[in-house]
């Protein structure tokens, strides 16, 4: 008999990252479950995938995580999570991912165990089989969330969720792991990033693929450095559009004023140094790293896509301004440069709102979803 005052929760992923490097998704695994009451739920993350360099980020925030060691097809996935159902006494799958959603929703057949699918994007690489996979199985889950209204409505259109199992539910992060630093230790990571006292940083935080936009940052750069010439891109992040992006920063010739720094597993340090983040994404399912700039009180500036425009407020919490548009742009960032009260207020105001995102009331919000789907 299931024990309902502890209840057992499968949070069952597709992977934690791309060759090595966590996705915005594994963060949010991350940030998510360790917050979630330990006297009512045990909560265990399951990836399909093998074990990589990333598991051990998990282990160290003391979450219980099984790994399959399948790929997204293989077939005895279906038979190892029908196991793993009944020896570990689970009571919820949470899905995210194609993968995942599609062989909890097959578990959920053979079982009955209760399962939700998340959609973190709004399926711009939407693949033909998985339309077929989502058609055959709809009819077999107890909710979806979306991570924004632009997402649920691309999940209703695209992936035919019912529009009465779906709910769009913004994320939360830990704030306290998003503090910035005091005056000092800015100066001194600016020192360790060989950046002067004095520079303007402006900074980004990215997957390097097509659609986080980094090209049309760049190309913003020459117009930003022809009137503020002391001025310093931060690029974070990697990915198969990095050397592509150097050379970019070649023939543009602004190679001196960009700095590449590749995947950083602590991000919190750098995003400090920034006197202004941007976001210059085409599409965004939500936008994490939004809010963590938000909670340090950083000036925003970001496209106007996606559940971005569901987090901030033009004008009030920062800016929007249209996608692949380098000239809109720039004249936001020598806008904010050069008034430092307008953009020290957006970043107060920023900072505020984003209060709302605190992962212990995201993570209470999901307990009161899982109560209901289980005592119906």
């Amino acid at each position: 008999m299931k024990d309902l005052n502890k209840v057992n929760i499968l949070w069952l992923v597709d992977h934690l990252g791309y060759k090595g490097f966590m996705h915005g998704a594994g963060k949010y695994y991350l940030n998510s479950i360790p917050y979630f009451n330990k006297e009512k739920y045990n909560v265990t993350l399951c990836v399909l995938r093998g074990r990589d360099n990333l598991t051990k980020q998990f282990e160290e925030k003391e979450i219980v995580t099984r790994h399959l060691g399948r790929g997204k097809i293989d077939p005895r996935t279906l038979s190892d999570l029908i196991k793993l159902v009944k020896k570990e006494n689970i009571n919820l799958i949470h899905c995210h991912g194609y993968g995942s959603a599609n062989f909890g929703r097959l578990t959920k057949i053979f079982t009955g165990v209760s399962v939700i699918i998340h959609a973190h994007d709004d399926d711009r690489y939407y693949p033909w089989h998985q339309m077929l996979a989502d058609k055959l199985l709809k009819g077999y889950i107890d909710k979806a969330i979306a991570v924004s209204e632009a997402v649920k409505i691309s999940g209703i259109n695209k992936r035919k969720i019912p529009a009465e199992y779906i709910i769009a539910m913004h994320n939360g992060i830990p704030l306290n792991e998003f503090q910035i630093l005091d005056p000092e230790e800015i100066n001194n990571e600016k020192k360790r990033l060989g950046i002067g006292h004095e520079t303007n940083v402006i900074g980004t935080i990215a997957k390097l693929r097509e659609e986080k936009g980094v090209e049309y940052l760049l190309r913003a750069v020459p117009d930003v450095i022809k009137v503020l010439p002391d001025t310093i891109f931060i690029i974070v992040g990697d990915g198969h559009l990095r050397n592509d992006l150097e050379n970019l920063a070649k023939e543009l010739s602004i190679s001196n004023n960009v700095k590449f720094m590749g995947y950083c597993e602590k991000v919190s340090n750098i995003l400090s140094t920034f006197d202004i983040k941007v976001l210059p994404s085409l599409t965004e399912g939500f936008g994490l790293v939004i809010i963590e700039a938000m909670t340090m009180g950083k000036p925003i500036i970001a496209t106007n896509v996606g559940g971005v425009k569901e987090i901030l407020k033009d004008g009030e919490t920062g800016y929007l301004v249209p996608p692949q548009k380098p000239k809109a742009i720039s004249e936001k960032i020598v806008y904010l440069l050069k008034n430092k009260n307008e953009a020290r207020l957006l970043g107060e105001r920023a900072k505020v709102e984003s209060r709302k995102y605190d992962v212990n009331l995201y993570t209470k919000k999901l307990e009161e979803i899982y109560k209901q789907i289980l005592t119906n």
